[in-house]
C-alpha cells in the first residue's frame, strides 16, 4: 500500500534535515579544527536549530563563545545544555561563568549552586573554578560564612592560591565586594587577612597563627580581623578564642556573628547563664536573623526552660526552614515539653535534611 502523500512528504523533509544536520556538524568541526572560531560558531548554531538537543553542539558552541568573550551569546547555549543534561556540572558550571562575566551575579549564583548540589563533579579545573565564583558570589550577596566554608573546602582539594586568598580577605571582612571593587586604601588588609584565613583552611596552624598575630597588630581596630582570628583559636585555645572575640565585640558593639559565637562557645564549655546572656543581646540587635534564636533557644534548652526555647526555636525553624540544626534542637525542645507527636516531625525534618547533605 503506498504511503500518503503527506507522509512521503514528511519523511522526505526529516531526511534532509538530516543530511543537512550532518553536513553542518562536519563543517562546524573542520572549522573548529582550522581555528576559524567564528565561522565555526555559526555553523553549530545553524545544526543546533536542527537538533537542538545535541550536547557536543551545544558544549562547543559554547566553549567557542566563551573563548571569543561573546558572553550574552554563550550564556544561553550553557543554560540550554543545562536543560538537556541537568545533571552535568560543566554545563551548570559554564553557564555560570558566563552570567558572571556579564555581571548577572543572580543567575550566575544559581548555577554554580546547582554545582555545588552536583558536589561539583567535574574535572579538576572547572570544580576549582566554580568553587570560587561561587565563593565570591556568596560573599557579594552576604552570605560571607557560607563563602568561608566554600573556600575551605577548595583550599583543602587544591590549596591555596593568590585568587582564594583575595575571596578570604573579603569574605573574612564580611564586605559585599568582588575582587575588582575592593577599595584601593584595603586591599593590603583584605590580601593580609585573607592569607592567614588561607593558612588555617590548609591547618598549617603554626603558620596561621603567626599570620593571624601579625594583621591583628598591623589593623588593630578591625573587628573582623579580631573576629576571624577568635574564630581560628577556637579550634585550637578557647580561652585565647573568646578574648579575640570579646575584642571584636569591643570594637563593634553590634557586631551580631561575635555574639552567636560567644554564645555557642559558652553553651560548648557548659556556662549557659554566660550563653543565654549573649544570645539574647543577639537576638535584640538581629531579631529576623535566625541564627541568633537558634541558640538562644539552645541556651534556655540548657537552663532547663524547654516552653521558652521551643518558642525561640520555632522562631528560628520560621526563618529557616531547611537548617537542620534548628529542626534538631525545636524536636528536643518538644521531647523536654512532652509533646512526642511534635518532637517526631521535627526529628524526622532534621534527618530528611541531613539525608539530602
Amino acid at each position: 500500500m503506498p504511503f500518503p502523500a503527506l507522509a512521503l512528504m514528511m519523511f522526505f523533509t526529516a531526511q534532509g534535515s538530516l543530511s543537512s544536520f550532518e553536513a553542518l556538524s562536519r563543517q562546524a568541526e573542520a572549522a573548529r579544527n582550522s581555528k576559524d572560531l567564528v565561522r565555526a560558531l555559526d555553523l553549530y548554531r545553524q545544526a543546533l536549530r536542527l537538533k537542538p538537543d545535541w550536547e557536543d553542539g551545544l558544549w562547543s558552541a559554547g566553549s567557542i563563545a566563551y573563548d571569543l568573550d561573546r558572553y550574552s551569546e554563550c550564556s544561553p547555549i550553557f543554560h540550554q545544555m543545562a536543560e538537556v543534561k541537568p545533571a552535568s556540572a560543566p554545563a551548570w558550571t559554564m553557564a555560570g561563568l558566563c552570567d558572571y562575566r556579564l555581571r548577572h551575579y543572580e543567575a550566575a549564583l544559581d548555577s554554580f549552586a546547582h554545582v555545588a548540589q552536583l558536589k561539583f563533579d567535574e574535572p579538576p579545573e572547572l570544580a576549582r573554578s566554580a568553587r570560587l565564583h561561587y565563593a565570591l558570589l556568596l560573599a557579594k550577596t552576604g552570605r560571607f560564612e557560607e563563602a568561608i566554608t566554600s573556600l575551605t573546602e577548595l583550599t583543602r582539594v587544591d590549596r591555596k592560591s593568590p585568587e582564594t586568598i583575595v575571596a578570604a580577605g573579603i569574605a573574612g571582612l564580611r564586605k559585599p565586594w568582588l575582587p575588582a571593587e575592593v577599595p584601593e586604601g584595603s586591599r593590603e588588609l583584605v590580601y593580609k587577612l585573607g592569607d592567614a584565613m588561607a593558612s588555617g583552611m590548609e591547618m598549617d596552624y603554626k603558620e596561621a597563627d603567626r599570620k593571624f598575630s601579625e594583621v591583628a597588630a598591623q589593623f588593630p581596630a578591625e573587628p573582623n580581623v579580631h573576629f576571624r582570628f577568635g574564630a581560628f583559636l577556637n579550634m585550637q585555645d578557647s580561652d585565647r578564642g573568646i578574648q579575640e572575640i570579646k575584642k571584636a565585640l569591643e570594637l563593634d558593639p553590634h557586631h551580631v556573628l561575635a555574639m552567636v559565637s560567644l554564645a555557642a562557645i559558652y553553651l560548648k564549655r557548659e556556662d549557659p547563664a554566660s550563653a543565654l546572656a549573649y544570645a539574647e543581646r543577639a537576638v535584640g540587635e538581629a531579631p529576623k536573623d535566625f541564627s541568633t534564636h537558634l541558640e538562644l533557644g539552645r541556651a534556655l534548652l540548657a537552663k532547663e526552660e524547654p516552653a521558652k526555647a521551643a518558642a525561640e526555636l520555632e522562631t528560628a525553624a520560621r526563618l529557616a526552614p531547611q537548617n537542620p540544626d534548628a529542626r534538631y534542637s525545636l524536636g528536643t525542645a518538644y521531647l523536654r515539653m512532652g509533646r512526642k507527636a511534635d518532637a517526631a516531625r521535627e526529628l524526622g525534618e532534621f534527618k530528611r535534611l541531613t539525608a539530602t547533605k
